[in-house]
């Protein structure tokens, strides 16, 4: 996800934003604003650029073609709002997320199986670190993906290897992911796939 710095505080004083002053502030707020909660300060962020959008694109194409061969019962979607234990006050958008449950038309979820971040140039390094501390809280998250667009480059944590991260850097590589299964099938996503169409796949034209 990209950020600015662009932040909406209260006024000297008062408390920082709980989840639902954030909800009711976001209502009040144009639909083509992208807004989180990070730390109980809700955050604008820039618009992505194309590049970012067709990586996520890609990662979501995929899954939803598996979901429908395969009748999975999970459900993939571009990040709406998640709640993160690990920080109450904060409800970060990743770029992509699969749920568990099916859909409810709720801007918030706690219930991701898996979440997919793609970097833009505007990520700091706090941001990612504040990210892999805190999406591995959502109570049923078993995978955490995060895309680089500087470089091939796909950083994998799973809950069952200890959220020890593990790095993809060709594309040849594939991202597994076991816990979107749908019977004796599993997601395999390849870094080919997820890089289609961008400067760092190898059908960029």
């Amino acid at each position: 996800m990209t950020q600015n710095q662009q932040a909406m505080e209260k006024p000297a004083g008062e408390t920082l934003f709980t989840i639902e002053e954030y909800l009711v502030f976001t209502d009040t707020r144009p639909d083509d604003e992208h807004w989180e909660l990070i730390e109980g300060r809700p955050v604008l962020n820039a618009t992505p650029v194309d590049y970012h959008q067709l990586a996520a694109g890609n990662i979501l194409s995929h899954l939803l073609q598996f979901k429908s061969a395969h009748r999975a019962n999970w459900f993939p979607l571009m990040g709406v709002g998640t709640r993160v234990p690990a920080s109450r006050n904060s409800l970060p958008q990743p770029d992509v997320m699969v749920k568990e449950l099916p859909p409810t038309g709720s801007s918030v979820s706690d219930d991701a199986l898996v979440v997919f971040e793609v970097w833009s140039r505007s990520n700091n390094k706090a941001d990612q670190a504040w990210r892999r501390k805190v999406y591995p809280s959502v109570p049923n998250c078993r995978h955490y993906v995060s895309v680089s667009l500087k470089s091939v480059n796909v950083v994998v944590h799973d809950q069952a290897d200890g959220w020890v991260p593990r790095t993809l850097v060709s594309l040849d590589d594939c991202l597994l992911l076991p816990a979107l299964d749908a019977g004796a099938s599993s997601v395999s996503l390849s870094l080919e796939e997820i890089y289609r169409y961008t400067p760092l796949g190898r059908d960029h034209h």
